[in-house]
């Protein structure tokens, strides 16, 4: 069964209105700056309310995951790998 041009433009017509219903979630959200850095983990151990030590052991690690050299990846360049959707989806 195929839509026709009236349950189509019913249906836009559906997708256009206002919610009438009165249902309202209220999620609170962080925003961080895109990519990784020590201000990013800061922020983050910051908001998780981390003791400092952990913090620390955190940002140790950040350093010394920033002195490894990148992976060779099958298709050479990772950026390339994840625009050819040959590897993981980076987030976004």
């Amino acid at each position: 069964m195929s839509a026709t041009r009236s349950d189509l433009a019913e249906l836009a017509e559906l997708a256009g209105r206002e919610y009438a219903y009165g249902f309202v979630t209220d999620i609170e959200t962080d925003l961080t700056p895109k990519g990784l850095s020590e201000e990013v983990i800061r922020l983050i151990s910051a908001k998780k309310d981390e003791p400092d030590w952990l913090l620390d052991w955190r940002l140790r690690a950040y350093r010394h995951w920033r002195t490894l050299s990148e992976p060779n990846w099958a298709c050479g360049d990772a950026r390339r790998c994840f625009r050819s959707g040959r590897g993981p989806s980076p987030a976004k």
